[in-house]
């Protein structure tokens, strides 16, 4: 028999809306799952509606064979600008698996790495405009890094620079977007009439959409006119091919695509990078130990992309999207009635599942009693590899995962890294206690920094990077030179990241240098027909335990059920 889940008090005909800070709601969310547990139900003006807070049943909740993503207010009002792009796309959305396979190669590691020289040139502007500044300008984190977080992705996937650096006040397409995302979380909240006649609001709506979508058309346009053999997002989209059903993707989702990008990866990188400074600026020993890494790792040299990898300690990013995670919510629903909880509690078929990243990353069952303190170390030394599955979920979990996050970790670890390099900080307010605002995302409130520029730190332009974009997954089958009559060996790439495909090749070259005569292909180029006159190398990724999707996948269940 199951448990009834814990439910707040409820209004008639407005349920517990008012439980919920139209200003704060993730807070709101907090300090509910303190009062009432690890689960508990609202109803939202009618919506029934469960929050899970705890490790235990965020893995419950976020397994996909279980449950699955579900669009809820506000994402469904940013529909109107992104329709079905990869962050607002419904459950099953033909577009969603297009996109998601055409797009992945180009957030690959390998890709991602290609991208270092144009991180390097935008952060190296942020430095500049620091620099001009002096140490008396009061820096406004949320707005320095969103301004650095829209040139990095417009520069490095549309080859677009927006040049918000060099504008007085806030540009007008950024401008547009920060009040377009306001909009959306308020049109979520109101009733249907009210709506209707919020005439001033819905046209400042229409208005800020307007700017965008021309900014959009504006990018395409030009990269038509002007067409590029540069390897990046723009062009994957323009004229790439779903390896699965050979479509390619509409202008319109095209556009869409591109507005998701600068919405969701500047929200978040945002956030992230003042989040880091405020928690890094009230922990002088962590301070300390970033500056000591940044300049034994760099040596007074402007940072490059082999140095990245000795950044452990900058790790401190994690701990920072631990205990304050840029996305305040997920939400999933069942496929069908479920339940969770060792068979306690019942979650409908249609019910809309909450899961808070916040919380489950403070949950002390995992992070112990002391869950809501910074403290980098917890993610050193072999600790955060050994988490349980979905302790960790500031990027969102399985399928639906940020398709950027090695472009956002890459970028933010230039950004730290270069910034602490350069410059000594100062809060503006020795006193200051962290405060939140959300939008569609979660940023430090009233956080304010001063930066002194280091005496004898060095002074850059633009370095050349050691970085190689992937050319994408190879089609069929290569020999890679070697013995003629060496030992045959095949080696065969299934991700379509890029990263599997780049293992393979330094494989196979290193085997051709030892004699072998070495053969790379796609895993789909060998079902049914797998070689056996030498060794099989095989690579592949995997995704929540679930072989990396192909043709070769579904073969390999199929013989094991014939």
């Amino acid at each position: 028999m199951t448990t009834p889940i814990p439910q707040p008090p409820a209004i008639p005909f407005l349920g517990n809306v008012t439980d919920i800070d139209s200003e704060l709601p993730s807070r709101s969310f907090t300090l509910l799952a303190k009062q009432y547990g690890e689960i508990f139900a609202l109803n939202l003006l009618g919506e029934h509606t469960v929050a899970v807070s705890s490790v235990k049943l965020a893995q419950e909740a976020l397994d996909e064979k279980r449950f699955h993503k579900t669009i809820a207010a506000p994402l469904a009002e940013v529909r109107n600008l992104v329709s079905d792009g990869l962050f607002t796309a419904y459950h099953g959305e033909t577009n969603w698996g297009v996109a998601h396979r055409i797009l992945m190669p180009a957030f690959g590691p390998l890709s991602v790495k290609g991208m270092f020289d144009d991180m390097f040139d935008v952060i190296s502007q942020l430095v500049l405009k620091w620099e001009r500044f002096g140490p008396e300008h009061e820096i406004d984190p949320t707005d320095d890094f969103t301004r650095l977080a829209f040139e990095t992705i417009a520069l490095c996937t549309f080859n677009y620079r927006l040049n918000t650096f060099y504008t007085e006040g806030e540009p007008s397409f950024v401008q547009a977007m920060g009040d377009f995302l306001k909009e959306c979380f308020l049109r979520s909240r109101r009733a249907t009439i009210v709506q209707a006649l919020s005439y001033g609001a819905n046209a400042k709506y229409a208005a800020d959409m307007d700017i965008m979508n021309n900014l959009a058309n504006k990018i395409v346009k030009d990269r038509k006119d002007h067409p590029s053999d540069k390897k990046d997002l723009l062009n994957a989209m323009l004229l790439g091919r779903d390896p699965q059903t050979g479509q390619g993707l509409s202008e319109e989702n095209i556009k869409a695509q591109m507005l998701t990008f600068l919405i969701a990866g500047h929200e978040t990188t945002s956030g992230m990078l003042s989040f880091v400074m405020a928690h890094v600026m009230k922990n002088p020993e962590v301070y300390a130990r970033i500056r000591n890494e940044v300049d034994s790792v760099l040596g007074g040299e402007p940072i490059r992309l082999e140095h990245l990898s000795k950044l452990t300690y900058i790790t401190v990013l994690r701990e920072s999207l631990r205990v304050t995670p840029s996305i305040g919510l997920l939400t999933v629903t069942p496929y069908k009635d479920e339940v969770i909880g060792d068979g306690k509690y019942l979650i409908k078929k249609g019910t809309v599942v909450i899961v808070l990243p916040g919380d489950v990353g403070q949950d002390p069952a995992v992070w112990g009693e002391n869950a809501d303190e910074f403290n980098p170390d917890r993610m050193l030394d072999g600790k955060f590899e050994a988490l349980p599955p979905k302790a960790w979920i500031p990027f969102g979990s399985g399928a639906r995962a940020c398709i950027g996050r090695p472009f956002a970790w890459q970028e933010a670890l230039i950004a730290i890294a270069t910034i602490f390099q350069k410059f000594d900080f100062k809060p503006s307010d020795e006193s200051y206690t962290l405060q939140l605002k959300q939008t569609l995302t979660m940023k430090p409130k009233d956080f304010t920094f001063h930066a002194i520029p280091r005496k004898g730190a060095p002074s850059f332009s633009v370095a050349a990077a050691s970085s190689q974009a992937t050319n994408g997954p190879t089609p069929g089958k290569e020999v890679v030179d070697g013995e003629l009559n060496g030992t045959p060996l095949y080696v065969f790439y299934g991700s379509n990241t890029g990263s599997c495909e780049g293992f393979a090749q330094s494989i196979a070259s290193e085997a051709a240098g030892k004699g072998y005569r070495a053969t790379i292909g796609t895993l789909n180029s060998i079902v049914g027909n797998i070689p056996k006159d030498g060794p099989v190398v095989i690579l592949t990724a995997s995704f929540e335990g679930e072989l990396e999707f192909s043709i070769l996948a579904q073969w390999i269940d199929l013989s094991q059920h014939t």
